[in-house]
C-alpha cells in the first residue's frame, strides 16, 4: 500500500496493513476495488483529522496530516497550523468542570470564534466538525449536542444527509484514535530494543 501510517518495526505487518487500508477508506472512500459515496470533503477530513492530531498531542500524526491539508488547499503550513491550533486550545477547556456563567461565557466566545475562523478558511462547517469530533472522542455530552447540532443545520442547509456525513466522522475519530494511540508510543517502544539489542539474552538454567 502506498501509504504508511505506522514507520515501525514493532506492530505486526498484517495489522499494520489492515490501518492502512482503513486509511484509505476512511479518507479516500475506497478499499482500491470498491468505491463509497462520502460526505465531507477531503480538506474537511484532514482538517478534522489535525484536530485530532493535535488534540492527541502526536507528533507523527501531526506532520501527516499537517502535509496532506498543505496539498489539499496550498496555504502556508504555519497558517495551518496556527488556525488549527486555536480551535483545539478553545476546545481543550472541558466545559464539564466550569461553573454555569463561566459555561455561557465559553459558548459566546466559542461561537465568535468558530465563525471567525469559518471567514478564515471559507468553510462554516469545519471548525464545528472539528469540535464534535473532539466532543465525540472524549464522550463530552455537552460538546456534541453544541457542535453537532450545528453541524446538523449546516450539512442540512447545504443538502447533505447529517447522518451519513456524522457517519464519516466519527470513522475518522475511531481510526484518528487508534493511530494515535500507536504512533505516540513507537518510539519509546523501539527504545526498549536499543539497550536490549545490545547485551545477551540469558537464560537462567
Amino acid at each position: 500500500m502506498s501509504i504508511k501510517i505506522f514507520q515501525d518495526n514493532i506492530f505486526p505487518r498484517h495489522v499494520s496493513d489492515l490501518m492502512n487500508l482503513m486509511h484509505m477508506v476512511v479518507f479516500n472512500g475506497t478499499d482500491g476495488e470498491e468505491n463509497w459515496d462520502t460526505y465531507l470533503t477531503q480538506k474537511q477530513k484532514e482538517c478534522v483529522a489535525l484536530g485530532l492530531a493535535e488534540y492527541y498531542q502526536c507528533a507523527h500524526c501531526i506532520s501527516h496530516h499537517l502535509k496532506a491539508a498543505h496539498r489539499l488547499d496550498k496555504i502556508e503550513k504555519k497558517t495551518i497550523s496556527k488556525n488549527i491550533n486555536s480551535i483545539i486550545l478553545f476546545l481543550r477547556i472541558d466545559t464539564r468542570t466550569i461553573t454555569k456563567a463561566e459555561k455561557e461565557h465559553w459558548i459566546v466566545a466559542w461561537n465568535k470564534f468558530a465563525n471567525k475562523m469559518s471567514i478564515v478558511s471559507g468553510d462554516i462547517a469545519t471548525p464545528h466538525l472539528i469540535g464534535l469530533a473532539i466532543g465525540i472522542a472524549r464522550d463530552d455530552d455537552f460538546l456534541i449536542e453544541l457542535c453537532g447540532e450545528e453541524v446538523i443545520n449546516i450539512l442540512k442547509s447545504l443538502n447533505i444527509e447529517p447522518r451519513a456525513a456524522i457517519g464519516e466522522l466519527e470513522s475518522i475519530v475511531i481510526f484518528m484514535k487508534a493511530a494515535a494511540s500507536k504512533n505516540r508510543v513507537a518510539d519509546k517502544l523501539e527504545s526498549l530494543f536499543d539497550s536490549a539489542n545490545s547485551e545477551p539474552l540469558s537464560v537462567n538454567q
